[in-house]
C-alpha cells in the first residue's frame, strides 16, 4: 500500500517547518526595519546591542534549522514546538528592550499560539498558551521603556495609558485561552477527519483488489471445470484399463491423480459457491474447539507429512465461532506457510475467552528480516519457488474484515511466530 501513498505526515512536517522559517524570516527583516526606523526617523533611544544579539542568535538558529530539512525524517513536533518556543522567547526579549507591552507589535506574541493551535496537539498547544501568556505578563511588568532623544518623557504606564495596557493583558491572556480550546480542538477535529478519510481510501483501495482477485478466481474456476472433467474422465479410463495389468504402482499413482482431481474440482466449487452467497448465511455456529480441529483436519489433508504440535487452554464453557469458509481458508495459508518454512516442526495454540479467539502459529524455520516481515500480508509476493503470493495477503484482509487482527514476528531461538486474534461474536 505503500507505493499508493507516499509519507504524506513526514511530507506535510517538513513543508510548515519551511513555512515557519519563511514567517521568522519575513519578521526578523520586519523587526530590523521597525528598529532602523524608530532610531532614525521617530527619535527614540534603544539599546541596540541587546537587539542585535538576539536577531543574530535567531538568524544563526534558523541557518541551522535549514541543514534539518535534507533530514525529513528528523522533523517532529518536539522540534516545531521548540522552534515557536525560540520564537516566542526572542520576541519577548525583543519586546522587553522596546517598550514591553507599550509595543503596539505586543500582539505578535499570539501568531506562534496560533500556529501552535491549528498544527499541533492539544498538549503542545497549552504548553504555548502558558509561555505566550507568561512572556506578556513578564513585559508588562518588567521593560525598558522607550524614550525621545529630544526630550525625557517616556513612553511608559502613565495616567489612563497604565489601566489601557492592564486591559491589553487581561484580553490577550484570554485570548490564548480560548485559542486554546477551541482553535485547537477544531484543529484535532480536522486531523482526525482527515485520518479517517485516509483510511477509508485505504480502504476502498484494498477492497478494490479483493474484488479483482475474487472476479479472477471465479472466472478461472469456471475455465478450468472443463479440463479439470476431461483429466478426470481419462483418469479414469485409463485406470480401467490397467486394473487387470501387472502394474499396481501406476494403478495407485493414477488413484492419487484422481484423488487430487476430485479435491481440486470441490474447491473450484467452494470458490463459486463463496463468490455467491453471504458469509454467515453459509456457515454454521460451532464451538471454538470444534472449528479449529476441522480446520486442521482439512489442513492435515494435504500435509499429511507435516509435524504438527496442538495446545490449547481457554476459559469454559468453551465459547461458539461461525463456521466460515473465508476464515478457514486464512488459517489454512498460514499453516502453509509455517509448514513450508518448517516441515518438521509446525505448533498451534489456542487460547480463548468469551469475546476473542487467540490463534498462535509457531515454525522452526530460517526466520526473515525485519523488512520482509513489515511486508508480509500487506503486498503480493511469496518467498516460495511456484508461490502466486497473495496467500497471505488475502489472509490478513479477511481476518481484517472480521475485525481480527494478525501479526508476524521472529522467534527468539528460530523461526516466525503468527499471531492471530478473532473476535466472537456468538
Amino acid at each position: 500500500m505503500s507505493d499508493f501513498f507516499p509519507n504524506i505526515t513526514s511530507s506535510v512536517a517538513d513543508d510548515n517547518l519551511k513555512r515557519l522559517l519563511s514567517l521568522r524570516a519575513f519578521n526578523i527583516s520586519g523587526q530590523i526595519i521597525a528598529i532602523l526606523v524608530a532610531i532614525y526617523y521617530l527619535d527614540i533611544t534603544l539599546p541596540v546591542k541587546p537587539l542585535a544579539i538576539v536577531l543574530i542568535c535567531l538568524i544563526l538558529l534558523s541557518v541551522f534549522t535549514l541543514s534539518l530539512l535534507k533530514k525529513p525524517e528528523n522533523i517532529t513536533d518536539n522540534l516545531f514546538f521548540f522552534q515557536l518556543a525560540v520564537d516566542v522567547v526572542s520576541l519577548t526579549a525583543i519586546l522587553y528592550f522596546t517598550g514591553g507591552a507599550t509595543n503596539p507589535f505586543a500582539w505578535f506574541l499570539l501568531v506562534p499560539h496560533s500556529i501552535a493551535s491549528t498544527l499541533l496537539s492539544r498538549r503542545y498547544v497549552w504548553f504555548m498558551a502558558a509561555l505566550t501568556s507568561l512572556s506578556y505578563t513578564v513585559i508588562v511588568f518588567f521593560y525598558q521603556p522607550l524614550v525621545h532623544l529630544d526630550h525625557l518623557m517616556e513612553m511608559g504606564m502613565g495616567g489612563h495609558f497604565a489601566e489601557h495596557v492592564m486591559g491589553m493583558w487581561i484580553g490577550f491572556v484570554l485570548s490564548t485561552i480560548l485559542m486554546a480550546h477551541f482553535v485547537a480542538g477544531m484543529a484535532e477535529s480536522l486531523r482526525k477527519r482527515n485520518a479517517l478519510l485516509f483510511e477509508m481510501k485505504e480502504r476502498i483501495l484494498r477492497d478494490e483488489r479483493l474484488v479483482a482477485l475474487g472476479a479472477m478466481a471465479t472466472s478461472a474456476a469456471h475455465e478450468l471445470g472443463t479440463p479439470l472433467g476431461t483429466m478426470d474422465v481419462l483418469a479414469h479410463e485409463l485406470e480401467a484399463e490397467l486394473r487387470g495389468s501387472n502394474a499396481p504402482s501406476v494403478s495407485d499413482k493414477l488413484s492419487i491423480i484422481q484423488g487430487q482431481i476430485k479435491r481440486c474440482k470441490k474447491v473450484l466449487l467452494s470458490i463459486t459457491q463463496t463468490a455467491t452467497s453471504d458469509r454467515h448465511d453459509s456457515g454454521q455456529v460451532l464451538r471454538v474447539d470444534s472449528y479449529i480441529a476441522n480446520v486442521i483436519n482439512r489442513w492435515k489433508v494435504s500435509n499429511l507429512n507435516v509435524s504438527l504440535n496442538q495446545a490449547q487452554k481457554g476459559i469454559e464453557p468453551v465459547p461458539n465461532i461461525i463456521s466460515d469458509v473465508e476464515l478457514t481458508r486464512a488459517l489454512c495459508n498460514v499453516l502453509d506457510n509455517a509448514a513450508y518454512a518448517s516441515a518438521n516442526y509446525v505448533s498451534i495454540e489456542l487460547d480463548w475467552d468469551a469475546s476473542s479467539l487467540s490463534v498462535v502459529i509457531d515454525d522452526e524455520g530460517d526466520g526473515m528480516s525485519e523488512t520482509q516481515l513489515a511486508k508480509l500480508g500487506t503486498q503480493e509476493g511469496s518467498s516460495k519457488e511456484n508461490g502466486l503470493g497473495i496467500g497471505l495477503y488475502l489472509a490478513k484482509e479477511i481476518i481484517q474484515r472480521m475485525g481480527g487482527s494478525i501479526q508476524w514476528r521472529n522467534r527468539e531461538k528460530k523461526g516466525v511466530r503468527v499471531s492471530i486474534n478473532i473476535p466472537l461474536f456468538v
